[in-house]
């Protein structure tokens, strides 16, 4: 089973990113994705430098998420103290709460 996540078309820096992923959809200026786990590594680290500000990338896998935000990433897990650690990252850049629904996000990716 792959990484799910979504990436906003805005929020990329650098596109080459994308040639890391599969797209399996694009909706309302969004690329929603699955990304391999040889390439996952890869991605986040290329990922948190690809990204602009005041946006985030997640992806998720077995309950596990991952959000990448410019030169930050987090990993985390429902219940793990990470979460709420990201969110409040997020929100000290510029990202409202409300668009920062991590809980839902891994319970449904594509959210």
């Amino acid at each position: 089973m792959a990484w799910k996540g979504v990436i906003l078309k805005n929020s990329l820096e650098e596109k080459s990113l994308l040639e890391l992923v599969k797209v399996i959809e694009i909706k309302n200026d969004r690329y929603y994705i699955e990304v391999d786990d040889k390439n996952k590594e890869e991605f986040v680290q290329k990922a948190c430098k690809s990204i602009k500000p005041k946006f985030y990338i997640h992806l998720v896998k077995d309950k596990v998420m991952y959000v990448m935000f410019i030169n930050h990433m987090f990993k985390f897990s429902r219940g793990y103290p990470e979460l709420e650690t990201a969110r409040e990252f997020g929100k000290s850049i510029g990202i409202p709460e409300e668009q920062m629904p991590f809980e839902k996000l891994l319970e449904n990716p594509f959210y």
